[in-house]
């Protein structure tokens, strides 16, 4: 008999920010719990209620890590339950520095962080792009359904009667007449959510989807904002947890969404470990001057940490900044240029057959 279970059966994103957030706040009470009580406590509370699927899972971690011969990464990685490459490395170099109780609350903030930029980005910027893309359809709808409709019937009496029409009437009889000819461009364009979601997600596409966004002018300064946010905030985690300097810039490789960034943080961790100061390695990436001067600064007092630490607020408020920069353009696009066009469209079909019967 199949044992099917219906319920939570790995951790999200916003689960494991409450997973980590717990163990912090066990680890930190008291003045400082035993790694492996504060494992347990945590893990007793993602056994319940909306998690109680996970309940055996959560046991083996507790019981692997009370063990003393499984590290709490190895345990977390094993059991298979949603945590990422860049999250366990943290843990693991936390765990073999001893810095455990230092580097989880760091971490915490990384991925609270990364994960509300990422959701409030996509929320501003879903209205203005959704409404754009349907006003623009229904405008190409107006032309390719409603004034072939209208037009056809008089034309076809009376070729001639289309220069008796108002040019503007021609010109959208023109463009219609193009479209439909053009049936192709339409379709991809009506198509192209779904192309782009493929390009997005599809590992084959994926980094051409990816040097594009940073190629173009408007999404450009959006995806180095984003990343450089991304960085500061995951650079001093994985410092405080007592990671090897090169291993920190290619784990920070995992941590940013773009492939090209990803590309050049590499290279960089290579060049670090070959000798090159980390200022050094990282000044091909396109971020502010701040950022390498905050590496600089912190080599020289060996708090580099500290320094990229002091970089978050500024770095947050430039890419809220720049989020509403791009929804004002969005916007205004929307509302000046898109807008009329679909009013402009629907008022001259509704005028057409006026002068379609005039001409009839």
């Amino acid at each position: 008999m199949l044992d099917i279970q219906v319920g939570i059966t790995s951790l999200g994103i916003e689960d494991r920010i409450a997973f980590f957030r717990t163990l912090s706040s066990w680890l930190q009470s008291g003045g400082g719990m035993a790694v492996a009580e504060a494992v347990k406590n945590t893990c007793d509370g993602f056994s319940r209620d909306e998690y109680k699927t996970l309940k055996s899972k959560m046991d083996i971690i507790v019981r692997a890590v009370q063990s003393g011969q499984t590290p709490f990464y190895m345990a977390l990685r094993d059991a298979n339950i949603g945590f990422q490459r860049q999250e366990l490395a943290i843990l693991e170099a936390s765990e073999k520095s001893n810095q455990l109780k230092e580097a989880v609350p760091s971490l915490v903030e990384a991925l609270d962080t990364r994960h509300k930029s990422r959701k409030a980005l996509v929320g501003k910027l879903t209205m203005p792009l959704i409404g754009g893309f349907a006003l623009i359809l229904m405008s190409l709808g107006v032309l390719i359904v409603m004034m072939p409709t209208i037009m056809e019937p008089t034309l076809k009496r009376n070729p001639e009667a289309l220069y008796d029409f108002p040019s503007i009437i021609r010109f959208y009889w023109y463009a219609s007449v193009w479209l439909r000819a053009n049936w192709l461009v339409t379709t991809i364009f009506g198509l192209s959510p779904v192309i782009l979601m493929i390009m997005r997600f599809v590992p084959a596409f994926k980094p051409i989807f990816q040097r594009t966004l940073v190629q173009l002018p408007i999404t450009k300064k959006l995806i180095i904002n984003f990343n450089a946010m991304v960085v500061v905030y995951f650079m001093p985690a994985l410092l405080r947890s007592g990671m090897p300097t090169h291993q920190v810039l290619d784990t920070l490789a995992d941590c940013v969404d773009n492939i090209s960034l990803a590309n050049i943080l590499r290279t960089a961790a290579q060049e670090h470990e070959g000798g090159v100061r980390m200022s050094d390695a990282v000044q091909l990436l396109p971020f502010r001057t701040s950022f390498v001067n905050a590496v600089h600064s912190g080599e020289l007092t060996g708090a580099i940490a500290d320094r990229v630490a002091d970089l978050k607020e500024p770095y947050t408020l430039e890419l809220t900044r720049q989020i509403g920069k791009i929804t004002k353009t969005l916007m205004t696009m929307v509302m000046a240029v898109l807008l009329p066009l679909f009013m402009i469209s629907t008022y001259t079909t509704l005028m057409a057959p006026i002068f379609a019967l005039m001409n009839f």
